[in-house]
């Protein structure tokens, strides 16, 4: 069945659905159940199902580009595709986002499409450092400038857009140590991802630095649902080994903290120091008195659509790497009295 041209009729007759649901499904439709939108992409990854493009977007040098999105789950990702996109606009181009739910095959499929229908740029962000990326570097293979928006272990061909987070998260850790915080837990994530492998990349390199004992169990990579939070921070505090300093990865994660916090009568900078990883537009402006790594998915989006039309404008394929810095904000929930 994979060597004929397959569409979403094959694909709602393999799973038995309404050809309107496979499509919103496609699409990722939030109406859409999980289980639905996953039967269906498993039967499209299985039949060899590749995505049509609009019938608008199939010209001859149609001042298009492309956003190759894994994930739209945070203000930072929302905060790249408004950039990108008014930028692209301010250059009368049109922007196509080809969101992919993180799964590889439909990324394949976009990319193989994408060649096809002379696009002029791509824009792809990667979302696991370990998945391999041959087919995002075919663009440049046919003459497609392409900026990579994170670092991937594999070799990437075409510029990259990095937020300095190791930094970030170095800065952040000496800090705590310089409020003789001496116990302290990083709060990260899957490092298959980026993000957090450069968390914890600062976070080590800066125990190394200042001669301190790296202890792994203190680097959480867990994904915490429901009351598992709270359930840890429990197990830490009935057995007297609650930390007296936090690097957390997102302002989500550092409100439950917080909340855990005062459950127990406990509070910020008092008994605790925390740290926050944050995106806000405008961090200065945040009302919240969390000290903060701040970065901004709007100055990424910005600098990697920039670099980009610097490529297409110049006719030429370049692999540079841009280095976006990360601010450390110091608020009262560090700032302990000594």
């Amino acid at each position: 069945m994979k060597n004929k041209n397959i569409t979403i009729k094959d694909i709602a007759e393999a799973v038995n659905i309404s050809l309107s649901t496979v499509s919103r499904a496609l699409n990722n439709h939030p109406k859409i159940s999980q289980s639905t939108k996953e039967k269906v992409w498993n039967a499209a990854k299985n039949l060899g199902y590749q995505p049509n493009l609009p019938a608008y977007m199939k010209v001859d040098k149609n001042r298009t580009i492309c956003l190759l999105l894994p994930v739209l789950n945070s203000q930072f990702y929302i905060d790249v595709v408004e950039s990108v996109q008014n930028k692209a606009k301010e250059k009368g181009y049109s922007l196509y986002i080809a969101y992919t739910n993180n799964d590889p095959e439909m990324e394949k499929a976009y990319t193989h499409s994408l060649i096809n229908m002379n696009i002029e740029g791509v824009i792809a962000v990667i979302f696991d450092k370990s998945t391999p990326i041959d087919h995002l570097n075919q663009f440049v293979k046919y003459n497609i400038p392409t900026v990579f928006i994170n670092n991937s272990d594999q070799e990437q061909f075409g510029s990259t857009v990095i937020p300095d987070v190791s930094l970030g998260t170095y800065k952040a850790v000496n800090h705590l140590f310089s409020m003789k915080s001496k116990r302290i837990l990083l709060f990260a994530g899957d490092p298959k991802n980026p993000f957090y492998a450069d968390m914890i990349e600062g976070y080590k390199n800066a125990f190394a630095d200042a001669d301190e004992k790296y202890i792994k169990d203190h680097v959480i990579t867990k994904a915490f649902e429901n009351n598992e939070l709270v359930d840890y921070l429990d197990k830490l505090y009935s057995e007297s080994e609650l930390p007296d300093g936090i690097i957390s990865s997102g302002n989500s994660l550092s409100n439950q903290i917080i909340d855990w916090l005062k459950s127990k009568g406990l509070s910020t900078p008092e008994d605790l120091l925390l740290i926050s990883f944050s995106n806000h537009k405008n961090e200065a402006a945040n009302p919240s008195q969390l000290t903060s790594i701040h970065f901004s998915g709007t100055e990424i989006g910005n600098k990697a659509i920039t670099e980009l039309f610097r490529m297409i404008e110049n006719k030429k394929i370049e692999n540079n790497t841009l280095i976006i810095p990360s601010k450390f904000i110091i608020k009262s929930s560090t700032l302990k009295i000594k």
